[in-house]
């Protein structure tokens, strides 16, 4: 099952849930179509209930819903599928849970990880750190001939993460990509909603 995303909002970390939710609702009324939530230090109520909350605003705005690392939160908030990340599920572990009509997505780092995660099943991934990120400052971005590599390579859909902004969102459309993932693009900004502008118009 191939996703339908251009502009995809990863929740901050941490932080005020009712802030998060803010700007998450001012994407959405830009056209935001893809959001994983994902808090880390979070349990398992509170993901659960940020999941829930978000469930109806999501299907309103026709944007797919998925739960960073917990297949079983996934089901049970209705969402539309898993991402997994590093300590993760293996994806067909998570497929077991989620099921056949859910997304299961992957994160991935280079090109051994991109041919794996096919081999594996995954319906999409997310590649980066594709340009330089505040979240990983001390790491080589990958770079746009390596992203563009990976989308060639792959017959799954290769979203780009990592220091993606409304500056540079079109670079990522023209080498291939058929959408691009943020953290800070959406959450350190005035106005959420014209990120998810930005990026649906590069797509």
């Amino acid at each position: 099952m191939a996703p339908d995303m251009t502009a995809i909002l990863v929740t901050e970390p941490d932080g005020p849930v009712d802030d998060m939710l803010g700007t998450v609702g001012r994407a959405l009324q830009g056209g935001l179509n893809g959001i994983i939530v994902r808090r880390p230090s979070a349990g398992t109520t509170e993901i659960f209930e940020i999941t829930r909350r978000l469930r109806p605003a999501t299907r309103k705005f026709n944007c797919r819903l998925l739960v960073h690392d917990r297949a079983d939160i996934a089901v049970a908030a209705d969402a539309d599928g898993v991402h997994l990340g590093n300590g993760s599920l293996p994806p067909a572990a998570a497929r077991r849970v989620v099921g056949p009509g859910r997304l299961v997505g992957l994160s991935v780092h280079n090109l051994d990880e991109t041919g794996q995660a096919v081999a594996a099943g995954v319906d999409y991934m997310l590649l980066g750190h594709v340009f330089a990120s505040t979240s990983h400052p001390d790491e080589e971005p990958l770079g746009l001939p390596h992203f563009k590599e990976a989308v060639l390579r792959s017959r799954v859909p290769v979203y780009a993460i990592g220091g993606v902004s409304t500056d540079n969102v079109r670079l990522i459309a023209q080498a291939g990509g058929p959408g691009a993932a943020a953290i800070g693009a959406f959450a350190r900004v005035e106005d959420p909603a014209e990120t998810a502008r930005a990026f649906r118009a590069a797509f």
